[in-house]
């Protein structure tokens, strides 16, 4: 707990602001007035820039922090979310999410605030609160949220936007339990933190950096933690009732419920979801699977996949 408080760090209020929105998922808001009522009333300049297409959020974070911004501001969903912070990478810049998205994963994973108005308010203060967070690290692309082959590909491709429109965060619930029914299993080959190989049969594996899982407050385990300098990497054997009660137990943190040494027995003799921390696992599956990287299925197994530790600064 000492070291979160470490990490914590009280900053004055910025002069100025960049606010790079991604206009497709834009909520029916008066978006313009907010972030001028908002800004202007305390003093900070800011000004916007607009995402058209697949790298302008990288591309235009870097411009502002070339241009002296003293805060980089997203709004728009968890991808780019993502693609800001990747341009906001290894720079002190600190970034401020202002979830426009359906899922809004990593807004959630810090705890801060959906209202817009609320979110703007966070710097608007004397002084407002910073922290250092992980990203995760695959081939050549960073990650805040986390891998995933097998199930977690199906609920990617499964989530329409036609059903993110209607459902909200919900499609992602019924996608899950739409693909559960037809995954088939693959043969794992899974080294960890370059000593530990475990062979297994599963149906999804899943390399963590946040927790969230986008359902209230609902995460993959209590002990997924983004700045904790690890990656949390989860396989899960079989798509039977007792895998999911023991994955549903894992997100909802009963598996932490003290349990008789006869009980703990029978849990380990019959574990469907293993969960290990790791700084980097190399994975490798039979047949050949796509990988999601938060979100966008963008490669296929073999991939080593590790920890970059303070990767990136954020508004708390």
């Amino acid at each position: 707990m000492a070291t979160k408080q470490v990490n914590l760090q009280d900053i004055s209020r910025p002069k100025s602001v960049q606010v790079i929105v991604n206009p497709a998922p834009s909520r029916k808001i008066p978006l313009l007035a907010i972030l001028n009522s908002t800004f202007r009333g305390v003093g900070i300049a800011w000004d916007i820039s607009v995402t058209h297409g697949p790298g302008d959020g990288r591309r235009l974070a870097r411009d502002a922090v070339d241009a002296g911004v003293e805060v980089v501001a997203v709004y728009g969903g968890d991808g780019t979310v993502m693609e800001v912070a990747t341009g906001l990478m290894g720079t002190d810049v600190p970034m401020l999410i202002l979830g426009g998205g359906t899922g809004n994963l990593v807004a959630s994973e810090l705890r801060l605030p959906s209202d817009l108005e609320k979110a703007c308010d966070l710097i608007c203060g004397e002084k407002y609160r910073a922290k250092y967070i992980d990203a995760g690290v695959i081939g050549e692309r960073s990650f805040l949220l986390r891998v995933g082959c097998g199930i977690e590909v199906g609920v990617v491709e499964e989530a329409s936007r036609e059903m993110k429109d209607q459902l909200g965060k919900w499609a992602y619930v019924f996608a899950g339990i739409k693909t559960l029914q037809k995954i088939p299993e693959a043969d794992y080959e899974i080294v960890i933190n370059d000593g530990e190989t475990i062979h297994s049969k599963g149906i999804a594996c899943v390399v963590a950096n946040a927790g969230t899982v986008g359902v209230g407050r609902l995460t993959l385990s209590p002990a997924v933690d983004v700045d904790d300098g690890r990656l949390d990497l989860f396989l899960v054997r079989k798509a039977n009732i007792e895998g999911i009660v023991q994955l549903a137990g894992k997100v909802m943190g009963l598996d932490r419920v003290k349990k008789t040494e006869e009980e703990q027995a029978a849990l380990d003799a019959s574990e469907l979801v293993s969960h290990w921390s790791v700084k980097k696992v190399e994975i490798k599956t039979d047949p050949e699977l796509d990988i999601q990287v938060d979100g966008d299925v963008v490669t296929t197994t073999p991939q080593v996949i590790q920890v970059k530790p303070r990767a990136l600064r954020v508004v708390v």
